[in-house]
């Protein structure tokens, strides 16, 4: 079956393993070095210019800038994602990309591989467009997210603006189903720890038990830190929710703990203030050690914003909340209006099978085309 050239170019991106180091990999073709490169070739042969920026060693995430004929009426950027999560446990081949009806197989198709694909191939259209070329338009393909946005972070906090200049709209590249997420909710990940003093567990009245001192913290975050999250509601993304997902403590069933440690997975609203929580969660009694894992503030950008306007008027979706969390957020954060954008369903993400629709990867690639053509 013959395929359009926005699909090939996805079973290319496919086929190159790019997989987060962080965790357990299931593979050692780990980092994002090798499509990065593959994508700065795409980016040079349709006339922009790129650059490397390394937030870790051979990890780069890749800036390519399409510069406007004459002065820029505005500046644009889609910023996809490169690095994929494990392939630990998939149950398909995850490097080799096959399609079957409207579904192409392989890890990273919907997350974010199909929006890397449709994206680079509406520049492409762009760079030989006369409308278009009225603008600067970025692609800033994204290393590190799925470890927490570390790519975006870095890029952000340590070049911003001097590398990007004034960028008046960023469509971060998520499955969304075509539709558009102008809201999501922040996530603060922790790790809580309690210190005991080990003794015998047959004479625990000498010791201090590091788990019991972790129960009593989770009895209160149950009882007073939530409940007072949850006062506030959110008209689309409802209220902050909490997860513990790790604990862990002691060594022996007869010795007395003496350090108990928990992750919890706190996702948060748009405009909460994570700095006053980790505050409230280090002033707990028993004065848990409390340690950030990852810090990402929600998204709220208004449905009005001209730049989300044009992109329904082009054929995207309704503007939709997301319970997850992904780099549009930061942008956001340095006054930059962000939405998240693109083909496949979070659903498929991260799964065994993992697969994105042909179809819709194809329609995102005539969305962001019509987009560039009528930017308001």
């Amino acid at each position: 079956m013959k395929h359009s050239a926005v699909i090939k170019l996805l079973r290319d991106l496919v086929a190159i393993p790019s997989v987060n180091p962080q965790g357990e990999p299931g593979t050692d073709k780990t980092g994002e070095a090798e499509i990065a490169a593959f994508v700065a070739q795409r980016l040079r042969r349709m006339g922009a210019d790129v650059e490397f920026q390394y937030a870790e060693p051979d990890r780069p995430t890749v800036i390519g800038k399409l510069a406007a004929r004459g002065r820029a009426k505005r500046a644009v950027a889609f910023a996809p994602h490169t690095d994929t999560v494990s392939v630990a446990g998939m149950t398909i081949e995850p490097f080799k990309p096959v399609v079957r009806g409207d579904k192409l197989y392989g890890r990273g198709a919907a997350d974010t591989k199909g929006s890397l694909a449709a994206f680079l191939a509406a520049m492409e259209r762009a760079a030989r467009s006369r409308a278009a070329r009225e603008h600067d338009i970025y692609l800033i393909a994204l290393m590190g997210e799925e470890s927490g946005n570390d790519g975006a972070k870095f890029l952000m906090r340590h070049k911003w603006p001097k590398l990007l200049g004034k960028l008046d709209f960023v469509i971060v590249g998520e499955p969304t189903e075509l539709d558009i997420v102008n809201a999501h909710k922040g996530s603060l990940w922790f790790r809580a720890t309690t210190r005991g003093r080990a003794c015998h567990g047959a004479m625990p009245e000498h010791g201090e038990n590091a788990i019991t001192k972790m129960t009593r913290i989770i009895g209160r975050l149950e009882r007073d830190f939530m409940p007072r999250l949850a006062r506030r509601r959110h008209p689309v993304l409802g209220c902050a929710t909490m997860n513990i997902g790790t604990i862990r403590g002691g060594t022996k069933v007869n010795i007395v703990p003496d350090r108990c440690a928990m992750e919890v997975d706190l996702r948060t609203l748009p405009g909460d203030d994570h700095v006053a929580m980790l505050r409230k969660l280090r002033a707990m009694p028993g004065r848990p050690e409390v340690e950030v894992m990852t810090d990402c503030a929600g998204l709220q950008t208004p449905a009005g914003n001209p730049f989300v306007r044009q992109l329904v008027a082009a054929g995207g979706g309704r503007c939709v909340g997301a319970p997850w969390f992904c780099d549009a957020a930061v942008f956001a954060e340095r006054g930059v209006q962000a939405v998240a954008f693109g083909p496949g369903s979070i659903k498929q993400g991260h799964t065994k099978d993992e697969f994105t629709s042909i179809s819709q990867v194809e329609r995102c690639e005539v969305i962001i085309g019509r987009f560039l053509e009528n930017l308001p």
